[in-house]
């Protein structure tokens, strides 16, 4: 009812008939992706009524880089032609022929803003400026500038080639993410502070815009994919809830991997080999990437890589005289295919495998005998074998100025893992096994409504099914072997939503747009039949092997919404406000007694101000955003009363988030770029947990788990020629994490985490398609806490950050 309220308002608008202005001066949107010229030229005519002339041998060669943004048809013309060596002379009001720039024709164009003026100068001519950056946050083709969310982009062949391949190396050089990496292989991700350490996860992850698992707590939400950066093109981090575009568990945001593009412009590589040494390391790690792009036709293309690295491990064992038992090794390949048979029509398939072992525990359980960088547990304690496959389809298909998109996904996740269990039972261990399904299909039409009126509306669906066997065994504390089987689980869990959404852009002026947003989901849970055998079945559950729990079903609908105002003081300084929420799905409980047989969603609002702006001719830009995130409803674990006492999730409680985000980034000279942020978060709760959630302390004005109130980062990097075609460049980077508290436990007592900073420095040399690259991450060798400790599984086990590590990459492309 809701969602069609808005789908209501959306035609509404469409049928008042607002008088348009000359075609001619008014801006539109404009999504020409890089590919030959003459059908850039022939979209941009069919987009915008206009007729260009030219002779079709003489531009059948050329290329244009695209054209993204918000132009008038003279500035997208400009973009399309940029660095051919052409322009345009007009022959009427609405025919313009192409001609060379020594034509004298240049007088008749209109230089156009944004991208080309900045593009021109990259080309060539004038002073230092900052590079174009282009996103998909709000699933369309926009500049980063022009985006009304705040959004962080990382270049993912820096990550590749300074050593960070994953997300616990350089989630601090982003404002407001947290990353706890866990015990038994999985992350929990945080942003802006939203979490509570129970319940379903508030942060999305996807995979060229298909999600990850998972949206529900039985379904592993924590084994986030550490996908290896070589073959991606960048990563997206949205800040603050992202419901309305993307559904369940983006209550503090979404993480998005984007991958590379086949290409049909022509063949293309890339090779990387490098090798690496960290402190204490047992032996050196090393790693081989291959990339090629092969055009098959005119309209189909393909991109194969491939990867393998050994990290070297660097954590001793000196009881079983073991060194480096935390070393891992991976490995994977992505094929991917762009058939694009009609300018109308194109096809992105993808397949990605990536397998990631590794020998031992990271963990640390300090003891008297045990020195820096020692753990003492049985052989094998902390092996663990994730392998992911994920298969993607992402088509585009555009009628006129309507465009369908429909994004298919299907991914396959395996995880294996070892956790030592002494700490409650003598050389005992926990095995589990997490064979994780999803699948995932989102179709959505992209509809211009006269001039000023943009419309998006859409369906989507998920199934995911988790299966999870799992036990705990006796060890032979020698050699690790398993002697004995104590309890066997066998647990079956599936989760679906369905939704529909929609999302309006009503263009009121040439600098002034209100976006309207809406999503209504439905959510159902299902707890399988859990089967329990073992010895030990009779001691904990009263009953003889062997024992089953009853199927619980559970779920419900939720509605979120979004609301932006935004306001273009220039083509590039907006400032905006955004109204946006979020939601976790709810689930079953048990059916007991005194036990309510579902929990409902928990809901995130977010309140929010912000500014994007390039200054002084694109060489210094800022981001600011001043935001208040009320969070309600949250998802907690309760007690029920005497007699019964069993444990159940209900929604109890209420928090709050509220902070400022600065980032800077600069080019006060030509090679030299300087980037800084600031955020600052204060998220805390509102309302006390209740007297039944005795598994949960909490009081009004405690600290939410795992966020920091202060961080920070700064960097720089900086190219400069040598001699000849050669050039040198430097880099370094120095983050601030402040202090985090661990999850809510039934005490006051809670972990404590404390602040620490971490630099890290690379340089290097490039010489036509060579490049060499040396960094030095952690450079002071800093012992960072990261989790671990009281309210985990075994709370004396504790993850730092990765010692001090020197590498080494030569990258030749081709």
């Amino acid at each position: 009812m809701r969602l069609s309220v808005l789908i209501a308002v959306a035609g509404l608008l469409a049928s008042l008939g607002i008088a348009q202005e000359s075609s001619a001066t008014i801006r539109k949107p404009t999504n020409i992706p890089a590919e030959p010229l003459d059908l850039a030229l022939k979209t941009r005519a069919d987009e915008r009524d206009f007729q260009i002339v030219y002779v079709y041998d003489e531009l059948k060669s050329f290329r244009t880089e695209g054209a993204v943004g918000r132009f008038t048809s003279e500035e997208a013309l400009k973009v399309l032609l940029k660095g051919t060596g052409l322009t345009f002379r007009y022959l009427d009001e609405k025919t313009v022929t192409i001609v060379p720039l020594s034509s004298g024709a240049g007088s008749d164009s209109v230089p156009a803003s944004g991208v080309a003026s900045r593009a021109e100068d990259a080309a060539g001519g004038g002073g230092a400026q900052l590079e174009e950056i282009v996103v998909t946050a709000q699933k369309k083709t926009e500049r980063l500038q022009d985006v009304p969310i705040p959004v962080t982009v990382l270049k993912t062949d820096t990550l590749a080639d300074t050593g960070k391949v994953l997300l616990q190396d350089y989630f601090s050089s982003i404002p407001g993410l947290s990353v706890m990496p866990g015990e038994l292989g999985q992350q929990q991700l945080t942003i802006r502070g939203i979490a509570s350490g129970q319940g379903n996860p508030s942060v999305s992850v996807l995979i060229d815009d298909i999600p990850y698992f998972g949206s529900w707590v039985y379904t592993n939400p924590e084994l986030v994919p550490d996908i290896d950066p070589g073959d991606l093109t960048r990563v997206e981090v949205l800040r603050g809830p992202q419901g309305t575009l993307y559904g369940a568990s983006s209550m503090g945001g979404l993480i998005k991997y984007v991958t590379v593009d086949p290409s049909t412009d022509g063949y293309n590589g890339r090779v990387t080999l490098g090798t690496s040494n960290v402190y204490n390391g047992a032996e050196p790690g090393f790693n081989v990437r291959g990339a090629v792009n092969l055009p098959l036709s005119n309209d189909l293309a393909l991109r194969i890589s491939a990867f393998r690295r050994q990290d070297p491990g660097y954590i001793d064992n000196p009881v079983s005289n073991t060194q480096g038992v935390n070393e891992t090794q991976a490995d994977g390949v992505k094929a991917s295919a762009l058939w694009r048979p009609a300018e109308q029509l194109s096809l992105k398939l993808n397949a990605i495998y990536q397998n990631i072992k590794q020998n031992g525990s990271s963990e640390l359980n300090p003891g008297p005998s045990l020195a820096d960088l020692q753990q003492n547990f049985p052989p094998g304690i902390g092996a663990s074998n994730n392998r992911v496959q994920a298969y993607t389809a992402n088509l585009n298909y555009k009628v006129g100025a309507i465009t369908l998109t429909s994004n298919t996904g299907y991914i396959d996740n395996r995880h294996a893992d070892t956790l030592d269990w002494g700490y409650y039972s003598p050389n005992t261990a926990y095995l589990t096994t997490k064979l994780t399904t999803k699948f995932s299909q989102e179709v959505r039409l992209s509809i211009p409504l006269m001039q000023r009126l943009e419309w998006l509306v859409g369906g989507f669906y998920t199934h995911e099914h988790l299966k999870e066997p799992q036990s705990y065994v006796a060890l032979d504390p020698t050699t690790g072997r398993v002697v004995a089987e104590q309890l066997n689980y066998q647990a079956s869990d599936t989760s679906e939503e369905y939704a529909a959404f929609t999302d309006v852009t009503y263009h009121v002026s040439e600098r002034f747009d209100i976006q309207i947003g809406g999503r209504e989901s439905h959510d159902r849970e299902t707890v399988g039949t859990t089967l329990i055998t073992g010895p030990l079945t009779n001691a904990y559950y009263g009953s003889p092997p062997p024992y089953s729990t009853p199927i619980e079903q559970g779920g419900g609908n939720a509605f979120t919404y979004l609301l932006t105002p935004r306001f273009k003081l220039s083509p590039d300084f907006m400032v905006y406000a955004r109204l946006a929420s979020g939601y976790s799905a709810g689930g079953p409980n048990q059916t007991l007694p005194g036990v309510p047989s579902k929990y409902g969603p928990d809901k995130a609002v977010n309140y929010e101000v912000g500014a994007k702006g390039d200054f002084l001719d694109h060489a210094l830009s800022v981001d600011a955003s001043l935001y208040y995130i009320k969070w309600s409803s949250i998802q907690l674990g309760i007690s029920s009363p005497p007699p019964t006492l069993a444990y159940y999730t209900a929604n109890a409680g209420d928090a709050k988030s509220d902070g400022a985000e600065l980032s800077i980034e600069a080019r006060p000279l030509r090679g030299l770029t300087i980037s800084a942020w600031f955020d600052y978060d204060d998220a805390v709760l509102t309302q006390p947990f209740p007297p039944s959630a005795i598994y949960t302390h909490g009081v009004t004005g405690e600290r939410l788990p795992f966020s920091s109130r202060y961080s920070a980062n700064f960097s720089f990097n900086e190219e400069f020629p040598l001699w000849g075609s050669m050039t040198g460049f430097v880099a370094g980077m120095v983050n601030y994490e402040g202090n985090r508290l661990g999850p809510f436990i039934s005490t006051p007592e809670r972990q404590y985490f404390p602040a620490y900073t971490k630099a890290d420095l690379n340089a290097g040399v490039k010489y036509d398609s060579w490049a060499t690259n040396l960094y030095v991450n952690n450079v002071a060798d800093t012992r960072a806490l990261l989790n671990g400790g009281i309210g985990t599984l075994v709370p004396s086990h504790f993850l730092y950050i990765t010692p001090r590590t020197i590498g080494l990459n030569v990258v030749k492309t081709f």
